[in-house]
């Protein structure tokens, strides 16, 4: 484990009114996970007018839930912004969120490198997170177990709406970092279309890094009823998972990053991924979960530059 890793775990199992997750439990029964895999439908975005910033032209917009029953009614509406080269883009990615990237400055800095191979990128909130939070910053977001179920199948399936609406504009893609790159490699085998898909630094579930990783310290297992709630919680985070799930033809041309010393998501889980989809390429980075994100964008950017050209030729 990368020593930055080691200080970041030790961190999440003290600080327990930022990070304490499930702090009010399990919550009432999740919904269907199948629900985030329901048909797309045709997405109504209002967009503002379009900024130019540099090399960038950057737009506003927001749409309704597709699955807005499942969620509060400050939660229903999704903030989502697009950022292309002005000079236009040859495809557009979906960049889903990583664990608590709260807002779109993070997902910004990976568009800025994705500017320059002429890529598109379409940043949103998904549900409890950035402008569609239900309690009060620093609380944690997701309090409890449903929480965590409805962010992801909310996510999911907006992801899903967003890709399908882009996919008359040319070549789509998803990709994402920890969480982000769990939740893309979701997305992509959840569709026929075909869509390009670089999970970077993923496990096929959240299970692995939340009930098995050093995360776990971060649980409130107490809230969770103690004895017998990391099987439970295995079993129901592990419910959704990438291996579940048929590799489609398209998902043979992902790219996959890892880092080679990950604390949190070690090798090993993005190599789970690998081998679940035949023919894609899995790339070892010299880095740990954190330093693989700050040092290495530009590797995480051609990454989902080469699934597009794996995927579409171009």
């Amino acid at each position: 484990m990368h020593p930055l890793d080691r200080i970041g775990a030790l961190l999440s199992g003290l600080d327990r009114r930022r990070l304490r997750v499930f702090p009010d439990g399990w919550g009432q029964d999740p919904p269907d996970s199948q629900a985030a895999f329901g048909a797309t439908a045709p997405l109504d975005i209002a967009w503002d007018r379009p900024a130019v910033m540099g090399p960038a032209r950057v737009r506003r917009g927001a749409f309704t839930s597709p699955v807005a029953r499942l969620l509060a009614p400050t939660a229903r509406v999704v903030p989502v912004e697009l950022i292309e080269p002005a000079r236009g883009a040859r495809g557009h990615v979906v960049l889903m969120p990583s664990w608590n990237d709260h807002g779109f400055d993070t997902r910004r800095k990976l568009a800025s490198h994705l500017i320059e191979s002429g890529l598109a990128s379409v940043i949103f909130d998904i549900p409890h997170y950035g402008e569609r939070r239900t309690v009060p910053a620093p609380l944690q977001a997701i309090r409890t177990v449903r929480d965590f179920m409805v962010m992801g199948i909310g996510a999911i399936a907006e992801a899903r709406a967003l890709v399908t609406n882009f996919v008359d504009a040319g070549p789509v893609g998803v990709a994402g970092y920890s969480m982000g790159g769990n939740l893309a490699a979701l997305v992509a085998a959840g569709l026929d279309v075909p869509v390009a898909v670089a999970p970077l630094a993923a496990a096929p579930s959240p299970a692995v890094v939340f009930v098995d990783g050093p995360l776990s310290a971060a649980v409130a297992w107490k809230a969770l009823g103690g004895p017998g709630a990391r099987a439970r919680l295995h079993s129901v985070l592990g419910s959704v998972s990438v291996t579940n799930l048929r590799a489609p033809a398209h998902v043979r041309s992902a790219v996959l990053v890892a880092g080679t010393r990950d604390g949190f998501v070690p090798p090993a889980q993005t190599e789970t991924i690998h081998q679940h989809w035949p023919g894609s390429d899995l790339r070892l980075v010299e880095a740990g979960h954190a330093t693989l994100l700050w040092r290495h964008k530009r590797d995480l950017a051609q990454a989902v530059a080469d699934s597009f050209s794996r995927t579409f030729g171009s």
